[in-house]
């Protein structure tokens, strides 16, 4: 589904998702948002396979899809200098749920980008890190969200300036891709313009069956945010009706 605002195309990737850009043009905006504890990593440089100034946006959430990132970034960049971008895991705390139980995820994940950098695994140029900054329920600090452009000469520009999407521009599948989110492979990253195959689908909404995440489609916001979110107090706003529109196409598939 094609995006346009202020005289831009908005191409948007989902959570677990990648989208990679060789050339990237002026028009474009490369966009992801939701991130709460999760990192929004982006990566540009030279791409060792074209020769062309190429972009890699992911919006991450677990260990695995970290590592599948930094994957793809040593075989799309290899030993070629590259700029590095990330915003996301808030809170900046270890957060203490009304249960009592604390949540680390967000330290965990901004360790783990942190430990990375750090490995030089990457020939760095530049690096830019925006994390752990605050509340990101709060709507108008927009620490969910993050994005990409670039001017007629190749200059990069991020900025955590919001898009307004609608749910179906979010998720076009109908929830599929939430469902890909919680119950696919954890060490998997999808790329955003690959579609599903009749197999993966049968096997999400089996795994979503087992799980009872039908049983969310007539949850409250309260309880939705009880059983499915690490950080429920931190949330976006759409986050509810992400979960419930992914249990009602379980329940109708």
């Amino acid at each position: 589904m094609d995006i346009y605002q202020n005289g831009k195309k908005i191409v948007y990737v989902s959570q677990d998702n990648y989208c990679l850009v060789d050339s990237p043009d002026e028009n474009t905006v490369f966009y992801c948002d939701s991130a709460t504890s999760c990192i929004i990593l982006i990566t540009t440089g030279t791409s060792k396979k074209t020769g062309n100034e190429a972009t890699l946006i992911s919006h991450l959430s677990r260990p695995g899809r970290f590592n599948a990132y930094f994957d793809l970034v040593n075989e799309i960049f290899g030993d070629n200098l590259v700029k590095i971008y990330a915003s996301g895991a808030n809170p900046p705390e270890k957060y203490v749920k009304k249960t009592g139980d604390v949540d680390k995820t967000a330290l965990r994940n901004a360790s783990q980008v942190i430990a990375w950098l750090s490995s030089k695994a990457q020939t760095i140029d530049q690096v830019s890190l925006k994390l752990g900054q605050g509340n990101p329920a709060i709507y108008n600090n927009n620490l969910d969200c993050y994005s990409i452009s670039f001017d007629s000469s190749k200059t990069a520009f991020v900025s955590n300036t919001r898009v307004y999407l609608t749910d179906e521009q979010r998720d076009p599948t109908g929830g599929l891709q939430t469902l890909f989110c919680i119950y696919g492979d954890p060490n998997v990253i999808r790329n955003q313009y690959a579609g599903f195959s009749e197999n993966e689908i049968q096997a999400l909404v089996a795994a979503a069956k087992d799980a009872g995440l039908d049983n969310a489609a007539t949850m409250s916001d309260e309880e939705i945010l009880e059983h499915y979110s690490s950080t429920p107090e931190y949330e976006v706003p759409w986050f509810c009706d992400t979960i419930r529109q992914a249990a009602v196409f379980v329940k109708t598939h």
